[in-house]
């Protein structure tokens, strides 16, 4: 059988290409209806097929869907928006489900879900017969009415994944449907569960009218459970906790609803905020043991069989005194989602024993310093009020023009130590002179012009006493401008050295280089040092060269603040110019893959520095699309033949990248 696919787009041209790049491996015709791009998206459909249309936006989803199906011309049609993708094996599974195909097939039903773990996933009918495809129904939320004599096939093992990057226009949904609303359109079950959950995604005050006119559609129970997820959502966002109950009760009770894990959370939630902890865990433990099922539940969400649950479960044992009970199920938190931020929390705060008295280490903060005399005096004074008293700190002025030394020679500490690098400046000398000079058994970075909060010290420290297998620990930052005001801060960083082993293949890390803390040992055993034949370019180097030999991880929780000021700008233009910059990013990367088994040609070496510079990825057209696919299978085959001991993580880095 053949299989046409369908889009309609309108000014999608960040995400257009990463989704026809995968369905013209499936597809034997590709038809993109324009409804009134103003960018670049036609031209870019264009790359990928003839069958390029324009149709005026007409306010009606199912009539845009209608005319992109009128188009094909294959046996079965299947639409996909312009920002879905496959899942990572989806293409060769689409490629198997298309021999499969036969032309007693009405439909196909696929998993549809979000990005991201903590989301939502559903069956959803994908392809039809070309018969079928041209019945779409509804201006909003449109679907195709499914005939209980159809020849269904169930397909949940391959999915397509909704990976929205922006919302074009915010306000869309909610128009049309007051459009529909005020022309008397408003009708049936299965438009009113979707009014509803625009409302209720609102907080808006007509939801509940909303809900009591649905429920007098007599609606069926999965439609009654799709608007009870959104209903309940807000009543537990306005604290209406009794109310929230009672919607859940009549729903299961009177309609049919099925008790989700989700629903159970729901109920979990609502008890806590009445104050009842009994029933809440009661709610939470029966959550963990009902598994996700799409064929049973119309809206399934990934977490709330597990990690939710327990970490809610964890909060409530651990406020009742139990500790190993809390830990417990922290623990098994960190299991279902081992990249999650709150768990990692939940661990350094709570659950990594102090230091005993008799271990006491000495760590020696570094500060490598050139011109930043507005800001030293509130580095050098976040070092020194640091819970963490036992420390050194050692800055070496870097040939600076400015009174930075006479604000550090304002400090009275003894703890100060103050160097010259004077033979060899630059900031790579700077850094290596302080770790020779420096006698503790770790080594904290820090910048002249940043600020550590005043746990830091210790919770590293702690974090790394009780875990000994850590050579390199990073915090979560935020970002600063020059006058102290946080500015941005960093998203949910992933812990696990898996993931900064396959990162370090490709990318610099996530998290700064002066939150970092490194056991001395680990740089003396294996003779590392910051490299000045990569200036600009030396922490990356060294922390690259430092995940071959030993595991870097980072707190979850934010113990560091970066400035940004045009200072730093005008320091990096002097040091090096773009390209020469790009050079350097681009050959750690390559010496990375290198060190690790996977040597690159001169061109594909050029390629990579192309495809994937430093800063913001570019959006690439179908030919770069296509080298650079190329490059990364060839890269993963490589590495997985060599056993490469983080295969998984290198997957997730791949597709993120390569569906941006």
């Amino acid at each position: 059988m053949s299989l046409s696919v369908c889009l309609i787009v309108k000014n999608e041209e960040r995400v257009l290409g990463r989704c026809l790049s995968a369905a013209v491996q499936f597809a034997d015709e590709l038809i993109v209806v324009d409804t009134g791009s103003t960018d670049r998206s036609t031209e870019i459909a264009r790359e990928y097929t003839d069958l390029v249309f324009s149709e005026p936006w007409q306010n009606s989803f199912a009539r845009a869907r209608n005319f992109a199906a009128s188009k094909a011309g294959c046996d079965h049609v299947m639409w996909l928006d312009a920002d879905d993708v496959p899942d990572p094996d989806g293409i060769r599974k689409l490629l198997e489900l298309r021999d499969r195909l036969t032309p007693e097939t009405d439909a196909v039903f696929m998993t549809y879900r979000n990005y991201g773990f903590l989301t939502d996933l559903g069956l959803r009918d994908r392809i039809h017969r070309r018969e079928l495809a041209c019945r779409w129904e509804g201006d909003i939320h449109e679907a195709i009415r499914i005939d209980s004599t159809w020849n269904i096939m169930l397909c949940p093992e391959i999915t397509i994944i909704h990976k929205k990057e922006y919302i074009n226009e915010p306000e869309r949904n909610m128009q049309i449907f007051d459009k529909v609303r005020d022309s008397g359109r408003l009708s049936g079950s299965y438009m009113r569960s979707y009014y509803c959950r625009e409302l209720a995604l609102r907080d808006d005050p007509r939801a509940p009218e909303a809900w009591h006119d649905f429920l007098m559609t007599d609606p069926p129970a999965a439609q009654v459970q799709y608007a009870l997820v959104f209903m309940t959502e807000m009543l537990l966002r306005q604290k209406e906790y009794e109310k929230c109950r009672q919607l859940i009760s009549i729903s299961v009770d009177r309609y049919g609803v099925p008790l989700s894990a989700f629903l159970c959370y729901q109920l979990g939630l609502a008890a806590e905020g009445l104050g009842e902890a009994g029933e809440a865990q009661r709610q939470y433990r029966k959550a963990t043991g009902i598994p996700p099922d799409i064929t049973k539940f119309m809206l399934e969400f990934t977490g709330y069989d597990n990690y939710l649950p327990c970490l809610k479960l964890c909060a409530l044992a651990y406020d009742e005194g139990k500790t190993e009970e809390s830990e417990a199920w922290n623990s098994r938190a960190g299991r279902a989602w081992p990249e999650g931020r709150a768990w990692r929390i939940n661990r350094e705060r709570y659950f990594s024993p102090p230091l005993p008295p008799e271990r006491h280490p000495l760590v020696s903060v570094i500060m490598p310093v050139r011109n930043a005399e507005e800001f030293l005096a509130e580095a050098v004074s976040s070092i020194l009020e640091q819970s963490w008293r036992n420390l050194e700190l050692i800055i070496v002025d870097d040939g600076s023009t400015d009174a930075g030394c006479d604000v550090i020679r304002g400090f009275s500490d003894p703890r100060i130590r103050l160097l010259k690098n004077e033979r060899r400046p630059g900031i790579s000398a700077a850094a290596n002179m302080a770790v020779t000079e420096s006698r503790g058994e770790y080594i904290a970075l820090m910048g002249a012009d940043d600020v550590s909060l005043p746990d830091r010290l210790e919770a590293q420290l702690t974090f790394l006493e009780n875990n000994r297998e850590i050579m390199i620990l990073g915090t979560s930052s935020q970002g600063i401008e020059r006058e102290g005001k946080v500015i941005a801060r960093s998203a949910a960083i992933p812990g696990s050295p898996e993931h900064f082993q396959a990162k370090l293949l490709l990318e610099n890390l996530e998290f700064c280089n002066s939150s970092t803390m490194i056991r001395k040992s680990f740089m003396v055993d294996n003779r590392l040092s910051y490299r000045e034949d990569y200036f600009v370019m030396q922490d990356y180097r060294f922390f690259m060269e430092a995940s071959k030999l030993g595991a870097i991880s980072c707190l979850a929780d934010i113990h560091h603040r970066y400035r940004v000021h045009d200072g730093q700008i005008s320091e990096r233009s002097r040091l090096t110019d773009p390209a020469e910059r790009a050079g350097i990013y681009n050959r750690i990367r390559c010496d990375s893959l290198r060190m690790s088994g996977v040597s690159l040609g001169r061109e594909d070496e050029l390629l990579l520095g192309q495809l994937l510079p430093e800063d913001e990825l570019p959006v690439w057209n179908r030919k770069e699309r296509q080298q650079l696919t190329a490059l990364f299978t060839g890269i993963r085959e490589k590495l997985a033949a060599g056993s490469f001991p983080a295969i998984r993580e290198l997957d997730a880095l791949l597709f993120s990248i390569l569906n941006h």
